[in-house]
C-alpha cells in the first residue's frame, strides 16, 4: 500500500494484489468492511467536507482508484498500476472470487436504469454472480429501508452504485446495521465497461479528467 495526497486528501492506494487479499480477509469477519472506488467527482466533492475527507481516510478498509488520472495527478508514474485501475482488474478479481465461492450478493443503486446497467457490468465480467436481492430506489433517505432488505437475505456481499457524497453517506449509516461482510461503493460513471473493462469515456469525461489534473496541481503548488 501507498499513501498519497490529492487536494488534501490522503488516499490509500492498494495494488490489486493486495486489495484482493485483504477482501479475502474482510469476508471472513463478522462485522461490514467498506471498500470505496475514489473517482474525480467523488474526491472534489469530498474536498470541501472533513466527514468526507475523514470517511476516505479512516472509515473506509479499502480505498480503489477508479481512473489512472487520478493516479497521475499524485504525480505518480507506474505503468502497470495504471493498467490494472484502467481495466478495473479488482473488480474482476473481487467478482471471479464471488462467483467462484458461490457469495451472495445485493445491489444498490439510485434508478432502475443504473440497476440495468450494474448487471450489464457484473455479467460483463462474471455471469455466474448469485444476486440475493436488489433495491433501485436508494438514497440516504431510505438508508433504513435498503438496510432491512438486506437483512433478510444476508449477503456477503453488497454492492452500492450511489453519486458523489451520498455514496458516503449512504455507507457509513449503513454500515454498523447492514447484515454483510463487504460493501462496496461504486459511483455512476464507472457503470459502462468496454469489454476489457476499460471505463468507457466521453467528450464531458476527458474534459473532466483535464480540468481535475490542473485543479491537482494548482492544490500542490
Amino acid at each position: 500500500m501507498k499513501n498519497y495526497d490529492i487536494l488534501g486528501i490522503k488516499i490509500k492506494d492498494h495494488s490489486v494484489r493486495e486489495a484482493l487479499h485483504a477482501t479475502r480477509e474482510y469476508l471472513s469477519y463478522n462485522v461490514p468492511s467498506v471498500v470505496l472506488f475514489l473517482t474525480r467527482e467523488l474526491l472534489l466533492s469530498a474536498s470541501d467536507s472533513d466527514e468526507h475527507k475523514d470517511f476516505i481516510e479512516e472509515g473506509a478498509e479499502v480505498t480503489m482508484i477508479a481512473s489512472s488520472d487520478i493516479f497521475r495527478a499524485a504525480n505518480v508514474m507506474d505503468k502497470g498500476r495504471e493498467r490494472e485501475i484502467d481495466r478495473n482488474m479488482y473488480l474482476k478479481g473481487l467478482l471471479r472470487m464471488l462467483s467462484k465461492e458461490h457469495r451472495r450478493i445485493y445491489l444498490v443503486t439510485e434508478t432502475p436504469v443504473e440497476m440495468d446497467e450494474l448487471k450489464s457490468l457484473l455479467g460483463t465480467f462474471e455471469n455466474a454472480l448469485q444476486i440475493a436481492g436488489t433495491y433501485d430506489e436508494a438514497s440516504i433517505d431510505a438508508v433504513e429501508d435498503v438496510t432491512n432488505d438486506i437483512n433478510t437475505v444476508t449477503p456477503y456481499v453488497v454492492i452500492a452504485v450511489l453519486s458523489g457524497n451520498d455514496g458516503i453517506d449512504f455507507t457509513s449509516a449503513g454500515k454498523k446495521y447492514m447484515n454483510t461482510r463487504l460493501i462496496v461503493t461504486l459511483q455512476p460513471e464507472m457503470l459502462k465497461v468496454r469489454e476489457d473493462g476499460s471505463v468507457r469515456k466521453g467528450f464531458m469525461a476527458k474534459l473532466s479528467e483535464k480540468l481535475f489534473t490542473r485543479l491537482a496541481g494548482k492544490y500542490k503548488e
